[in-house]
């Protein structure tokens, strides 16, 4: 009987677990945020019925298991993130899951006050380590960067796409990349990846980054093709402003973070022995140009190992849903951890919560790191540029196998599936006709054969002395020649039944590693203006709406010979020559001809050689077929020009000298927004008509123009010595930021002064008869402010601005003391 109660006892303790087991699963997969697809570590996960719980490892992992008859609930929490919820009942079987937090909104939780705030606390330890930890710091570091891009679709409905006659055109784009969608419905549409060789000194500052590889599948640009590289796209956390979008964000290691964030410690783990402490930073009052997010760091050292930063809604970016930022560190020696790993997403949603969504997601990882080497001391020495950026000769003709040994992490099958769609895609007959059509809408031509025909957009126009004017332009692409340019235009004016007409020529003597172009052109039409700083085009239906009521039409004829050899001399600097002859006509409104008598040549008629000087260091460029588009630079740009008329010369009638300098820059005051700067001042020696004199540029429209005084009219007032000084400052949200409300719109501040010091000779006066019909400002000054709202419905700028000086101020009706303008500008 003892034996067979021994036996009945092992055989129930060995069929209760069995039955106990059999209504249990184990769960496990991967804990990640839903915006990076980052793993969270020491994620908090628990049943909420038994309270039984554990955490996830250090790389997000878990197992756990789980009663799924009785009914209960799997709550995952991370601090920052909303709970995630799983009814255990719908677990059918052991699954392996990839668990995905949302992060949550801002929202003003109350604080609790301690005696001993201990994240304020470990703060203060961190910034006692920034300098030592920051690697700017460093007197010199190098790594090999592996960067990829890539940008996905969201929240797009093909069945709507195939019956919508605007969007239908794009589904044979679309369709194939569906195939490879994600669990979140994101159809991959791009990739890019890069591979480069970066090095940094601290004293004195240089920068090198050599591209070696460029994996650009449908954008065969190689001027786009760097800015893939690492120097365009650098996140230091321990910068006091992190620049995201071209927006300055206070950092949570900003020197005096602690006034715009709050800081906590809820958490502590244990990693390879080591403890490690979770801080977690929040800002304190929303709208601000902050973040949200956490930081694992390690205690004794307070080095950094992980930090996430989130931007949510609230911050004052145009058609960005939200941002985060993940970056890991790695140590590299007994006391020095380095950047090994980071990630940058956004989200871009340009209407609703439920539009199309553009994500783009950039990885970038680092390896073969130096820091502190003689051999890049030596390196930099020969360096002559404090930032030098090339790109390796065939770097984007790198074939699949080499591809393969250069990643630093593989492909995933979703990332493969991208580049052969893409591949198969870019060959289609049915994208290459919908690149056309994009390219036509976008420059205005056509191309047939290796002719453009064009502009669309200029086709019908008008104006006071023309009447409607019809103009047909016909040009070159590079089917005809890769570095030749030949463009013409023939227009005609229904008023004054006069043809007009334009021939030129633009020629790339040389692409690299200077920038070598030279240009011709003869031009006979109508010049609506004069001016040094720019011009308001009112030649258009629009134009006449909103044309200010005392304003007067003035019109001249210009017919004009040009030609431009430009050259670039490297570290910013580049000559431009120039060789000009110009005969005016006056139209309508402004001094006749025969005012302007005339020994020898032709009254109006000029021959002038000019050389401008410009210095701009770093300036970058985005390259087209023929012409570039300047990105400007992070430096001041000068210019100085100077031209001499010569009489004889093509039966010019003036000699004359004329000289100018200007300087240009934006300065970043964060957090106080930034300001733009440009002050210029020339001189013109000679008795000459008003043609060849400095002409202010007015504005006869209440369209706002930056390049022109508001509320002075063109041809207004005369100078032949002149000097002024433009500024702007562009603050953000400023008082909009205060309010819920008012930070949902989105608006903008900003204010402006435009002040000018100009005179006029005594014969310059009499020749050009001032009295009659125009002003001058002998010697004293001329100041308009103004302020406003920006970024309105994202795309309108509102501007109040108020005419000062000079005093009295004119009590004619057409001068007017203030004005309103308007315009449009597309902003992030």
């Amino acid at each position: 009987m003892k034996i067979r109660q021994i036996l009945v006892v092992a055989l129930f303790f060995l069929i209760v677990p069995f039955f106990t087991y059999a209504q249990s699963i184990i769960v496990s997969g991967v804990i990640k945020d839903s915006h990076t697809q980052e793993p969270i570590a020491y994620a908090s996960m628990y049943l909420l019925g038994s309270g039984m719980g554990k955490t996830s490892d250090s790389i997000g992992a878990f197992a756990i298991r789980v009663d799924n008859k009785n009914a209960d609930t799997l709550a995952i929490s991370y601090i920052g993130y909303e709970v995630a919820k799983i009814p255990t009942n719908l677990l059918n079987d052991s699954v392996a899951v990839d668990i995905q937090l949302l992060r949550k909104a801002p929202t003003n939780d109350v604080v609790i006050k301690t005696k001993i705030n201990k994240g304020l606390f470990l703060w203060r330890k961190i910034m006692s380590k920034k300098k030592l930890y920051d690697r700017y710091n460093l007197p010199n570091f190098s790594y090999e960067a592996y960067n990829k891009l890539e940008i996905d679709v969201k929240n797009l409905n093909l069945n709507k796409l195939e019956k919508n006659f605007l969007l239908k055109p794009f589904s044979f784009i679309i369709k194939p990349l569906a195939s490879a969608s994600d669990s979140n419905g994101a159809i991959p549409a791009y990739l890019v990846e890069s591979i480069s060789d970066y090095a940094y000194q601290k004293d004195p500052k240089k920068v090198y980054e050599n591209i070696k590889a460029s994996n650009t599948r449908g954008l065969i640009n190689e001027s786009m093709s760097k800015f893939l590289g690492v120097m365009s796209q650098n996140v230091n956390v321990y910068n006091n402003f992190i620049d995201i979008l071209d927006k300055d964000f206070v950092s949570p290691f900003n020197d005096n973070a602690d006034k715009y964030y709050s800081f906590s410690v809820p958490d502590t783990q244990v990693l390879d022995s080591r403890r490690l402490l979770h801080f977690v930073f929040k800002s304190k009052r929303p709208g601000q140009n902050t973040f949200d997010g956490d930081a694992w760091v390690f205690a004794g050292s307070f080095q950094i190992q992980k930090i996430s930063l989130f931007i949510g809604k609230e911050a004052n970016i145009n058609y960005v849903d939200k941002i985060s930022v993940f970056q890991e560190f790695a140590p590299i020696n007994d006391s020095m951890i380095f950047l090994s790993r980071e990630k940058f997403y956004a989200d871009l949603r340009v209407l609703g919560k439920k539009s199309l969504t553009l994500t783009g997601r950039k990885y970038t990882s680092y390896k073969d790191i130096i820091i502190n080497s003689d051999s890049l001391t030596a390196k930099f020495k020969n360096q002559k540029q404090q930032e030098l950026l090339t790109l390796q000769e065939g770097a984007s003709k790198k074939t699949d196998s080499n591809w393969v040994l250069l990643r630093h992490d593989s492909l995933s099958t979703k990332e493969k599936a991208i580049y052969t769609n893409i591949d198969n895609l870019l060959n289609s007959p049915k994208y290459l006709k919908l690149q056309n059509t994009i390219k036509f809408l976008a420059s205005g031509n056509k191309d047939f054969g290796n002719v453009e025909v064009g502009k669309w957009f200029s086709l019908i126009g008008g104006n006071q002395w023309e009447g409607s004017r019809f103009q047909l332009d016909l040009g070159t692409n590079t089917g005809f020649n890769k570095n030749l340019h030949l463009h013409g235009y023939l227009a005609y004016g229904t008023r004054d039944k006069a043809y007009k007409y334009q021939v030129d020529a633009f020629w790339v003597l040389k692409r690299k590693p200077n920038w070598t172009t030279l240009y011709f052109s003869y031009k006979n039409d109508i010049d609506q203006g004069i001016g040094q700083y720019g011009q308001v085009s009112s030649d258009n239906v629009f134009s006449l709406a909103i044309r200010k009521p005392n304003s007067t039409f003035k019109f001249l004829g210009l017919r004009e010979l040009q030609l431009d050899f430009f050259k670039e001399f490297g570290k910013g600097f580049s000559t431009e020559l120039f060789v000009t002859q110009k005969q005016f006509e006056p139209l309508k409104n402004l001094p006749a001809k025969s005012t302007y008598a005339v020994k020898s040549g032709e009254t109006l008629n000029n021959f002038e050689v000019a050389l401008k000087l410009r210095f701009a260091y770093l300036e970058q460029f985005i390259s087209g077929d023929f012409f570039r588009v300047s990105l400007s630079t992070k430096f001041p740009i000068v210019e100085a020009v100077v031209a001499k008329g010569i009489s004889g010369f093509f039966n010019s009638a003036y000699n004359y000298t004329k000289y100018s300098l200007s300087i240009k820059d934006v300065l970043k005051i964060a957090p106080y927004g930034s300001i733009s700067y440009k002050l210029y001042g020339g001189a013109v020696n000679g008795t000459l008509p008003f043609t060849f004199l400095e002409n202010h540029p007015g504005n006869d429209l209440y369209y706002h123009n930056p390049s022109t005084f508001s509320l002075m009219y063109r041809f207004e007032y005369l100078s032949d010595k002149y000097a002024g000084i433009n500024i702007e400052h562009r603050f953000g949200a400023g008082i909009f930021g205060i309010l819920p409300f008012t930070r949902k719109l989105k608006w903008r501040q900003f204010w402006n002064a435009k002040t000018l010091w100009g005179s006029l000779s005594d014969q310059n006066k009499i020749l050009n008869n001032t009295a009659t019909y125009f002003k001058t400002l002998n010697g004293s000054n001329y100041t308009e402010v103004g302020t406003g709202v920006e970024n309105i419905f994202r795309v309108l700028r509102i501007d109040f601005v108020w005419r000062l000086l000079p005093t009295p101020t004119p009590t004619t009706p057409s001068i007017s003391k203030f004005g309103v303008f308007g315009s449009f500008r597309f902003n992030l």
